[in-house]
């Protein structure tokens, strides 16, 4: 009986809390509805909820079953700390609620991101498009060597194609490098905080050849060609840490972001440095032609 209560209002629990009341009589707060009439157990519980002692077990399985996962699961509106390492978007979630492995492994069974959420996100992130021209190699061949990078990380794609023993997967990675120092120079962004959104090769222009076949017969053959497209696009970690569903995925995402902000706030640093450098040596350089102007007047 407690199993068939719990699997029934499980949706309704998870977004709410069991308030006590006297006479062993519970009522369900949830979000937006305040005091729900009796019917709504009946309908949704069928006759077991009809009676005293029925609301009795209801509150006791309720409480004991929902005592080591948080109350809420509401994220607070107005809050300003962005962990997403550089991305310009509100996060998700706080970082306290992210590092909450084992109650949001238990909320993300019914509280979901709605898919336009996560879509609308994903259209304001940064994207950079790099491709690579004329390859000589079948492009067959070559998404055997690009599915290595798609969907992946920008270092552990770098990472995959370095132990892959296809023929063209430095040329992959090459066009990778680019694409994430392309990154670099435009907004800041480091390679940690880039995944490849699309890899893949398409047909270029082949080259038509003679084939010679037995019999003194003669065929045509194509001498193929391929283009690679990459584009790379930026983390959202707050929405990598809300879709993760076990633990071991929201601790390797709260590694990556780690790992991300590390080296954005090192590369912040050099160049700022880099800057001070320049400034310096623009000073010099402008003394120095001062004086020369001095020694050449006098």
């Amino acid at each position: 009986m407690s199993s068939f209560l719990a699997s029934r209002l499980s949706r309704l629990v998870i977004g709410g809390k069991f308030t006590p009341i006297h006479n062993h009589r519970a009522f369900l707060t949830i979000r937006n509805i305040s005091n729900p009439p009796t019917n709504l157990f009946s309908r949704l519980c069928g006759s077991a909820l009809s009676s005293l002692d029925s609301l009795n077990l209801v509150q006791n399985w309720g409480i004991r079953s929902l005592s080591s996962v948080p109350q809420s699961h509401a994220i607070p509106a107005n809050y300003t700390d962005d962990f997403g390492a550089t991305s310009g978007l509100s996060p998700l979630l706080t970082q306290s609620q992210a590092e909450n492995f084992a109650a949001f492994t238990y909320a993300n069974r019914h509280q979901k991101v709605k898919p336009f959420i996560i879509k609308r996100r994903r259209n304001l992130l940064r994207t950079y498009v790099g491709n690579e021209r004329h390859i000589r190699h079948s492009p067959w061949r070559m998404n055997l060597v690009c599915q290595f990078a798609a969907g992946q990380t920008v270092p552990e794609a770098l990472k995959q194609l370095m132990f892959c023993q296809k023929m063209h997967a430095p040329t992959v990675a090459k066009v990778i490098r680019r694409t994430a120092n392309l990154a670099d120079i435009r907004h800041g962004l480091q390679p940690s905080q880039l995944e490849v959104a699309e890899c893949f090769a398409t047909h270029g222009r082949h080259l038509k050849r003679l084939k010679i076949m037995g019999r003194g017969r003669s065929g045509k053959k194509l001498r193929r060609f391929s283009h690679i497209r990459l584009v790379l696009r930026e983390i959202d970690f707050p929405t990598k840490l809300v879709e993760a569903t076990t633990i071991n995925q929201k601790r390797k995402w709260l590694n990556r972001l780690s790992i991300a902000r590390e080296d954005y706030e090192k590369a912040k640093l050099e160049k700022a440095e880099l800057a001070e450098l320049e400034a310096k040596a623009a000073e010099l350089e402008a003394a120095r032609k001062k004086k020369s102007e001095e020694e050449e007047r006098s």
